[in-house]
């Protein structure tokens, strides 16, 4: 058979099972009926499979991969899930308490650690390297040099490594990655965040950009925004179940590209004031958005959808 053959077969059967939650109340093994007080829908326990959320990509169906022919089943968030006719609702999390809470991923930081949902290949993702800096360093230093002046303003930051804690609650969650060019040409950074996820996502990515933009000096490279960063795995909670929750304002950010003199020289030798930029994006975010509105909602999210045209990888 044919990829194209599997392909079109697996979002075949996706779509069939999709119908049959929606009209005729049967839903996938682990999931639960409608009950009293969900409203006008089908309630879906947490980790229960979730095929009407599948995006199918056709690398999922690539050999190359883990599994060759079977992609990722989509599951339920940790706060389960509600399949109404409108798209699946999100139930609300219970509201934070305390100090807003900050989390900085340190990009390709304990690769050799990730569950198996993320698949071998992430353990081969250590990251670029130039000229003898390797980026998990750079990554590591700015997120250190964050979480300081985040803790010195009265935050919670939890730094965190490849694999983000099951359902990632936090007011602000930041991905920090370093690019590369193979040539030393390119020169830039970009931001981007996911799709079906809380209204916010669009001022922490403007907010970040604009302070990263002022205080750095680097272009936006606005081009080089990649289908792996719109669906990069740490936010991506319709595919893994470690991800940042889909009220988590989360966003990828790679500061700039190791392979270039001058990008290089300001991640490493001017480390602080990378890190005082994004600092200022987040502060920025949190004096705009308080807690009431990122948790206040239930989320309502479309269901499944075709997965643009591939783009250069980051």
């Amino acid at each position: 058979m044919t990829m194209r053959r599997l392909f079109m077969v697996a979002v075949a059967g996706l779509a069939v099972v999709a119908a049959a939650v929606i009209a005729c109340g049967v839903v996938a093994p682990g999931s639960v009926p409608f009950a009293p007080g969900v409203a006008g829908g089908i309630a879906v326990r947490p980790g229960a499979p979730l095929p009407m959320l599948q995006d199918i990509d056709p690398e999922d169906l690539d050999p190359a991969r883990d599994i060759p022919g079977v992609p990722p089943v989509a599951l339920a968030p940790p706060g389960g899930a509600i399949v109404q006719s409108n798209g699946i609702r999100i139930p609300k999390p219970a509201m934070p308490t305390g100090p807003r809470r900050i989390g900085i991923q340190v990009g390709h930081w304990m690769t050799d650690q990730v569950p198996a949902e993320l698949g071998k290949r992430i353990t081969f993702q250590t990251g670029a390297s130039w000229d003898g800096v390797d980026e998990v360093d750079v990554n590591m230093d700015v997120a250190e040099r964050v979480k300081a002046q985040l803790t010195a303003r009265g935050y919670i930051v939890d730094i965190l490594p490849t694999t983000v804690p099951v359902g990632y609650i936090a007011d602000v969650f930041v991905a920090l990655h370093a690019d590369s060019d193979g040539t030393g040409e390119k020169s830039g950074f970009k931001i981007a965040h996911g799709s079906r996820r809380g209204p916010y996502e669009d001022k922490l990515v403007s907010l970040l950009r604009d302070e990263y933009g002022k205080a750095t000096g680097l272009d936006w490279d606005a081009l080089g925004i990649s289908r792996n960063m719109l669906a990069y795995f740490a936010f991506n909670w319709g595919r893994y179940q470690h991800a940042a929750a889909p009220h988590t304002p989360a966003a990828i950010l790679e500061m700039g590209f190791l392979s270039n003199d001058y990008d290089r020289e300001l991640m490493v030798d001017k480390a602080d004031g990378v890190a005082t930029a994004i600092v200022n994006g987040i502060q920025r975010f949190l004096d705009e958005v308080p807690r009431s509105k990122i948790f206040g909602e239930d989320l309502v999210v479309p269901q499944q959808r075709g997965f643009p045209s591939p783009s250069p990888r980051t």
